[in-house]
């Protein structure tokens, strides 16, 4: 090819026909951002202020116009806040961008490490001190959630809150509620063993006082144990057998 002059010059032109097309292209490109610059940038959603701390240094790394701004680009820097669960970026004519922030509401805290959210997602925020601990492996996160939701719903007719959902390695389920009350639910049907609580609940409560620890692994009854009273016996039990 280089001792073939015409072919040199195809190639020769090919090359400054790529050059100017880029030269054309930048150029263009500098055009539209000078011409249609982003004058309004509008954040809706940013409640925390974690978040409201960490927009100006996000703003400030946009690059771009109207029509050149990387809109992914924008999403993803906002979902690196810790508070935000989900972003939405769009542009409206002629040069405002809204952002429209959706943060995570807390639920509860998880493995004392993290913040769980209502929708069942861990994110790494350091939990609130009163908020109900969960401990339980990683990955059951939607499990968990949906059962202390449960669990939640069972008590509130006696006006007592879960305030800490323990499950084992084993997927063995244990809940605290208000009161310092600890019931043991096992591993099979623990919402109906819960429920089955609260239906005898106020029956314990009268006959032991107040109660501090429920056993609920029994196919016919339950292990209870209360504060001890005098001359009051501080348990009662149907043991047929834990399932």
């Amino acid at each position: 090819m280089w001792d073939d002059p015409l072919a040199l010059n195809r190639v020769t032109r090919a090359i400054l026909a790529a050059t100017a097309l880029f030269v054309l292209w930048v150029a263009g490109r500098a055009v539209l951002e000078m011409s249609f610059p982003f004058r309004q940038i509008t954040i809706h959603g940013a409640a925390h202020a974690a978040t409201r701390n960490g927009i100006q240094p996000l703003v400030r790394r946009m690059r771009g116009g109207f029509f050149s701004m990387d809109l992914e680009a924008v999403r993803d820097g906002f979902q690196t806040l810790p508070w935000v669960r989900r972003v939405d970026v769009h542009r409206v004519w002629p040069g405002r961008l809204v952002v429209t922030l959706e943060e995570h509401r807390p639920y509860a805290a998880w493995n004392d490490r993290a913040t769980l959210n209502d929708h069942g997602e861990v994110f790494p925020v350091e939990p609130a001190p009163h908020m109900p601990r969960i401990y339980a492996p990683d990955g059951m996160e939607k499990l968990v959630s949906r059962r202390f939701a449960e669990f939640s719903q069972i008590v509130s007719p006696l006006h007592l809150r879960v305030e800490q959902v323990v499950v084992s390695a084993r997927q063995s389920w244990r809940v605290r509620l208000t009161g310092g009350i600890t019931v043991e639910l096992g591993r099979e049907r623990v919402n109906e063993r819960l429920e089955r609580f609260a239906r005898a609940y106020p029956q314990a409560l009268a006959a032991l006082g107040p109660i501090r620890r429920a056993d609920m692994r029994y196919p016919n009854g339950f292990a209870a144990q209360a504060e001890a009273r005098p001359g009051t016996a501080n348990n009662m039990a149907n043991k047929a057998g834990k399932a």
